[in-house]
């Protein structure tokens, strides 16, 4: 029943506090918690998918590129099993990419956090891949998700 797996009290998939509610929700349902990330990142997966390809549909770029925001989002909170090696330890940032992963939370373009930061747009772009790849992360909302886990922001 696919209502009990993703039950529609879970609005926003990148909302780390409803992903929680509905793993645990899953785990008494089936009291293994494998079989519970499982269908979490099933549903996780799916709701991305779907937030991708109303994106492209969609014909106002803006409302498109929210939808898109979204889906990574979901995608950011898909739990990663323990010890699988998917996700390195983190290196230590340098202060000027700590400096943009701060300005990554305003959800702000990355020339504007360049022009804020008094560098260059390509300056940015390199902090950001840097902070990426330090983090172990793909996108802009599971890097933050990550720095806060590790108490970065």
């Amino acid at each position: 029943m696919l209502t009990a797996l993703c039950p529609r009290t879970v609005d926003d998939p990148g909302d780390l506090g409803k992903v929680s509610a509905l793993r645990l929700q899953l785990c008494s349902l089936t009291q293994e918690s494998r079989a519970a990330d499982a269908a979490l990142t099933t549903c996780l997966m799916w709701v991305a998918g779907v937030l991708v390809e109303i994106a492209g549909d969609v014909a106002d770029p803006r409302a498109a590129g929210a939808l898109v925001h979204r889906a990574s989002a979901a995608l950011a909170a898909v739990p990663v099993p323990p010890g699988n090696g998917t996700r390195p330890s983190p290196q230590r940032l340098t202060s000027r990419e700590l400096a943009v992963l701060r300005q990554l939370r305003e959800e702000i373009p990355l020339r504007q956090i360049a022009d804020d930061l008094y560098v260059s747009y390509n300056t940015v772009k390199s902090h950001t891949r840097a902070v990426y790849r330090k983090l172990g992360a793909r996108s802009r909302a599971e890097a933050l998700v990550r720095a806060r886990e590790l108490g970065l922001v």
